[in-house]
């Protein structure tokens, strides 16, 4: 899993924040049109057709197929994704997380397509069975990019099973130039999908200092974390004299901290803070006013809740002070690199369902390319990846993790129900193709010669 897989820059520039990313799932669905392209046109050449027809066709089936498979995923998950959120137009447009159904998009570019064709005065059938393979090739790097992404995962299986999949709890890019954060990009705030639903649903347990022991359905963004402390930890929060004092010189005795100060004292290690500190802890309980910054009140009954908590957790009590052993314990707790015991945190295993969807695209693209030469009508080839797609998909349904199902009840998901259409369509047309002719009619040199002007021959 990559969700990204270059993290280029993160910076603040003339007033702006500025994202340099190429994210995993733009990349896989940039190569599959780029593949499906270049498929298609040499299929097309190969037919005697015009193969820039086919980069137009792609055009289009790119931007249809986007747009209808984005409207099929918001109308299906629009109660529980996006109708709740404060900006739901911002969500809807929103595709870097995933969210795309094929189904919706392979029926609005089909629709594109012959729309253009017939413009066009093309043979519709015979560009659609040119096209059709290129289509499952550009779904197989769809469902690569799906995987990258960590979306349209898998049910829980056994540790066993043969072809499950981990997740970790953060995705780390291929490649980081930007700073900070550790191994994560900056822009990681959520932990994977996988991992996220095995935690709200107490399937997995991470470490307590990984999140927020007043909130445990809500896990602390990398940001929040650091790498392994040599520092004292203790000696800020069991000697208040020494953390008042750098806090009146920091900020001023009637000033007040914000996250950026907060984050430069953590990451010198010394001083006002220590790694150990978390803001989101410190703002979520004790900023009382809520303007998102801490004074010097604010800040001393944060202090004492954390000398309070260590007493109680280390020496058994919330009065006295540490032994030299509860202190080396206490120290070693807060001192553990947190980056890596986040990187070591893997979901529990299911079901590889993005790996068998792109193994089973490429299957039926090459079983398609085979039929290419032994179809007696034009149109056919299309026909059966109409058939074939839908029902290799209804039962991938049977191992996602995204809607009830019970076939021996006849409960379907809406995938499963738009599968059976599909297919529906499929057959018919087979059957519509036995009253057609054979071909399309002459090849796209028989049409340009046929088209030009006679010449006058004295």
């Amino acid at each position: 899993m990559r969700q990204i897989i270059l993290d280029i820059l993160s910076c603040d520039l003339a007033g702006q924040h500025l994202n340099l990313r190429i994210y995993g799932y733009g990349l896989m669905l940039v190569l599959g049109f780029m593949m499906s392209i270049y498929l298609g046109r040499w299929r097309a050449r190969r037919c005697g057709e015009d193969g820039e027809v086919v980069v137009m066709i792609g055009m289009l089936s790119l931007v249809g197929g986007i747009v209808g498979a984005r409207i099929a995923y918001i109308m299906q998950h629009w109660g529980t994704q996006f109708a709740n959120r404060p900006n739901p137009l911002g969500a809807v447009l929103d595709i870097s997380s995933g969210g795309l159904i094929y189904h919706g998009g392979l029926i609005l570019a089909a629709l594109m397509v012959v729309v253009y064709l017939r413009w066009r005065k093309l043979p519709v059938r015979r560009y659609l069975d040119i096209v059709s393979v290129s289509l499952l090739v550009g779904l197989a790097f769809g469902r690569a990019g799906c995987l990258l992404n960590g979306c349209c995962y898998g049910s829980a299986c056994r540790s066993d099973f043969a072809v499950g999949m981990k997740f970790p709890m953060y995705s780390q890019p291929l490649v980081k130039f930007t700073h900070g954060a550790g191994p994560f990009s900056p822009a990681t705030d959520e932990p994977s999908p996988v991992y996220g639903v095995q935690f709200e649903s107490g399937t997995v347990h991470p470490d307590e200092r990984l999140y927020d022991a007043n909130s445990p359905q809500r896990l602390w963004a990398p940001r929040y974390l650091h790498g392994k402390l040599t520092n004292d930890q203790l000696a800020v929060v069991m000697d208040p004299a020494q953390w008042e004092g750098r806090f009146k010189v920091l900020v001023g005795p009637l000033g007040r901290i914000d996250e950026p100060t907060w984050q430069r004292e953590r990451a010198r290690g010394e001083g006002l803070l220590r790694g150990s500190e978390n803001w989101g802890d410190a703002l979520a309980h004790f900023d009382r006013d809520g303007d998102d910054r801490l004074g010097l009140d604010e800040m001393r009954q944060y202090l004492q809740a954390r000398r309070d908590w260590i007493l109680a957790r280390f020496h058994g009590s919330g009065e006295g002070s540490l032994s030299d052993f509860e202190r080396q314990r206490a120290n070693a707790y807060l001192q553990e690199d947190l980056y890596a015991l986040a990187a070591a945190n893997w979901s529990h295993p299911v079901k590889a369902a993005q790996l068998l969807s792109m193994i089973s695209s490429l299957i039926l693209a090459a079983l398609l390319a085979v039929f290419f030469r032994l179809r007696r009508r034009e149109g056919q080839v299309f026909a059966l990846a109409m058939i074939a797609y839908p029902l290799v998909r209804f039962a991938e349904e049977g191992i996602r993790d995204t809607n009830t199902h019970d076939l021996a009840r006849l409960v379907l998901t809406h995938n499963q129900y738009t599968a059976l259409a599909l297919a529906a369509a499929g057959v018919l047309m087979l059957l519509w193709l036995q009253r057609m002719p054979a071909s399309c009619g002459p090849v796209f040199s028989e049409r340009l010669a046929a088209a030009k002007p006679p010449t006058n021959k004295k």
